[in-house]
């Protein structure tokens, strides 16, 4: 075989010797400049059709890298990146490239200009149009959310959406409203909606109504926005309920059963949450005292009265334990009851 340009023999490459064909033959080409778009309000990058959050050094090399041109049948093995800045916006980026091609190995230089432009997401654009497909509306039953009850929930259905995003960027919270009673979060995704209203309902115990109104049409589909509505109990754990006239410890909570325990005899009860929505709160957890104990028999103790200071002698219920010198108890129409 004979090169067709110098007519050298030996090995050749479409008809040309290596040389030739080298000289001849560029294997990369970049445009003379890369337009990288940053999101004006969440500072991700535009980088291969998708919305990344990497470092502007890292954008600026991966936005080098994408705009590389490789001739058919070359393979890039390795890509070594220079940057420097000639301002805020623009930055001068070379890249040796380092290819083979059937068995010949070599390296082009290549230097391009990537310039910062600003623009908006399509997640900051719904965000700033305040879009949204759910709401999920908190609310107390026959008693106004604390504030701490408040930031707790917060914070669980704020987690939640965290916990989405990582797998899809799209979900995110639109609005949080604070109401008379609660508040209405609302959520870019009737799917996001419905799974956290799910789990603070078994989470806390609650009761969910979920109810849709139609908004338009899109391709001819019918589209609605859904509201979760989230009515907590009238108790917490922890408090204490008059029901059946008897005080009740509330020990558990799930989305469908309470936990209770009679301060009377100390026993425990499960009750459908159904079955408790008429109940009434009479103990917070800020209302169970400390009262000293005096004595200990078998099947009685003596203990100071936590506001007269008067000696008090209590029936023990079956498998109640002291510990320590001190016991909870819980004043309630002029009797005390203990608080296991």
């Amino acid at each position: 075989m004979f090169c067709v340009r110098c007519g050298k023999e030996g090995s050749t490459y479409e008809s040309l010797c290596v040389e030739c064909f080298l000289a001849n033959n560029r294997f990369t080409k970049v445009p003379d400049h890369v337009d990288l778009v940053q999101c004006y309000h969440c500072k991700e990058f535009l980088l291969r059709g998708r919305w990344q959050k990497v470092t502007l050094d890292e954008a600026i090399r991966d936005a080098a890298r994408d705009s590389l041109e490789i001739k058919r049948g070359a393979e890039v093995t390795r890509v070594r990146q220079e940057v420097h800045a000639a301002d805020d916006y623009n930055f001068h980026v070379t890249m040796h490239v380092a290819l083979e091609y059937s068995d010949l190995r070599m390296e082009e230089e290549n230097k391009t200009i990537v310039r910062l432009k600003n623009g908006v997401c399509p997640r900051c654009s719904k965000i700033m149009g305040s879009y949204y497909e759910s709401i999920i509306q908190i609310r107390g039953r026959e008693r106004k959310l604390t504030d701490a009850q408040k930031e707790r929930l917060v914070y669980s259905i704020q987690d939640k959406v965290q916990e989405a995003q990582d797998e899809n960027r799209e979900m995110f919270i639109s609005k949080l409203e604070e109401v008379p009673g609660g508040f209405d979060a609302y959520l870019s995704s009737i799917s996001l909606g419905k799974s956290i209203a799910h789990e603070l309902a078994d989470k806390y115990g609650a009761e969910v109504k979920e109810s849709s109104t139609l908004v338009t049409q899109k391709e001819g589909r019918d589209v609605y926005r859904v509201t979760f509505l989230v009515r907590l109990p009238s108790y917490l754990k922890g408090e204490v309920i008059l029901h059946k006239g008897r005080p009740h410890l509330v020990t558990s909570i799930t989305s469908s059963k309470t936990k209770l325990i009679n301060l009377k005899t100390h026993e425990p009860l499960m009750e459908n949450n159904m079955d408790l929505r008429e109940v009434r709160m009479i103990g917070k957890k800020e209302d169970i005292l400390e009262a000293v104990v005096l004595s200990e028999s078998a099947k009685e103790i003596q203990v100071m009265h936590p506001r007269t200071y008067a000696t008090v002698e209590l029936r023990k219920p079956p498998g109640f334990k002291v510990e320590g010198e001190t016991v909870r108890v819980l004043l309630f129409e002029d009797e005390i009851y203990l608080v296991p």
